[in-house]
């Protein structure tokens, strides 16, 4: 375990698969189980949850991951049951989502709960065609998104057409 990194438990897919529990022909009984298949293999999906939150605390994470956690409790993933928001929460935690300056919630994210990391962020002051209120986006997310000149909104989500604006 102490070898393993977020990237090693990073989800790529959910999987599962039925397998014959006793019995044989109509009396067979069958049960179904869920994984994770990430670059160490296919793993149990409660066994994933498990290794992802021992990795966090080996790596003294639990309070950004407490952080990640509430900010997807306060947005649009309401919701969800507990337990899939939490499960949600540790695949985004081994994606590293906090630190990915293309991530939608970037800056509402870091400048609440990580202010040194926003501080250092190039910010681009725009204005979209749905608000028309000045926002704040990330370099890195008009550069991913300038093929289609759309930009998701600062302040509703909505994926807009936008307008750079010179200064605040």
């Amino acid at each position: 375990m102490s070898d393993l990194t977020f990237a090693d438990l990073r989800s790529q897919y959910q999987t599962g698969r039925s397998y014959v529990i006793s019995g044989t022909g109509r009396n067979r009984i069958y049960e179904y189980r869920t994984g994770i298949q990430c670059a160490i293999g296919d793993i149990e999906k409660s066994e994933w949850c498990q290794m992802v939150q021992e990795l966090i605390r080996e790596k003294g994470e639990q309070e950004l991951y407490e952080q990640l956690l509430q900010h997807l409790k306060n947005q649009n993933y309401a919701r969800k049951s507990f337990k899939e928001l939490e499960f949600y929460a540790l695949q985004l935690h081994t994606e590293r989502i906090f630190d990915n300056k293309s991530w939608v919630d970037f800056v509402k994210f870091n400048r609440k709960y990580r202010p040194e990391i926003a501080s250092s962020t190039r910010l681009i002051w725009i204005t979209s065609e749905c608000c028309k209120r000045p926002g704040e986006i990330t370099q890195a997310m008009m550069d991913s998104h300038s093929h289609d000149n759309r930009v998701c909104c600062p302040h509703c989500g909505r994926w807009a057409h936008y307008k750079i604006l010179p200064t605040k």
